[in-house]
Order: structure tokens, then sequence, then C-alpha cells
């Protein structure tokens, strides 16, 4: 990794992860541990440019979390059963999956140029609720 790439981790790690960390601790009600693979997307910078976009980024998850929260129901399902969430970059080659399974959100996600493998709120919420 050079540092363009450390310098881009570094920064999305000090930014973007402080936000969405605030944002679902605000919805769980409680704080919710966050790990994502920085890193790892940064050694995968063309397959990472959408990562923090509306449409199709990390926000996607932030709607689930929303979606699912618009009722008391929803809020205490998501502060009993939400634990942890990991997210690491797609393999190449590989499949893109969102679970969650013990309280852990795993999402082994894409962020580049083709949609294919995106995944989106919907069915994040969809597997969120069927685990909660």
């Amino acid at each position: 990794m050079g540092l363009a790439e450390r310098r881009w981790a570094a920064d999305k790690k000090a930014t973007d992860e402080v936000g969405y960390k605030q944002r679902i601790d605000a919805l769980a009600g409680k704080e919710i541990a966050l790990e994502i693979d920085w890193d790892a997307f940064s050694n995968q910078l063309s397959d990472s440019g959408y990562i923090s976009d509306g449409s199709y980024g990390i926000p996607q998850l932030i709607k689930a979390l929303e979606d699912i929260t618009v009722d008391d129901l929803g809020k205490t399902a998501l502060n009993e059963g939400l634990q942890r969430i990991v997210i690491t970059p797609m393999p190449a080659g590989g499949e893109s999956s969102f679970k969650f399974e013990n309280g852990v959100v795993t999402w082994v996600a894409y962020f580049g140029g083709s949609t294919q493998s995106y995944i989106y709120a919907d069915a994040m919420r969809s597997t969120l609720e069927q685990g909660l």
C-alpha cells in the first residue's frame, strides 16, 4: 500500500467512520462496535469509489437501520439485537454478501463502478428484520 492509499484510509477512518458510528449508535440507542477495513478497501481503490455514496455505499446500511427504527418495536429490537458491524471488501472474483447472525452484521461489500454486486437498503433491512 502506497502513501496515497494510506492517506485515503486514514482520512476515511477519521471522517466518514466517525459520522457513520455516531449515526449507528444513535439509531441503536447504544454503542455498536463498527469495524470497517479501510486498509483493505484502500488496496482496491478502483472498487471502492462509491463507499460513501448515498445511493450505493455505507449510507445504504444507515438507511436500512433508519427504516427499522421508525417505531418503538424497531428501536427496541435493534437495541437488543445489534452488537457489531463488520464491513470488508469483496475479494477480486468473489461475491458480495450481507449477513446478520448472533447480533453481528457481516457485510462483504463492493463499492466500485458496476452495480451488479451492490447490496441495497431494502435487502439489508429484510435480512436484519429476519434476525431481530
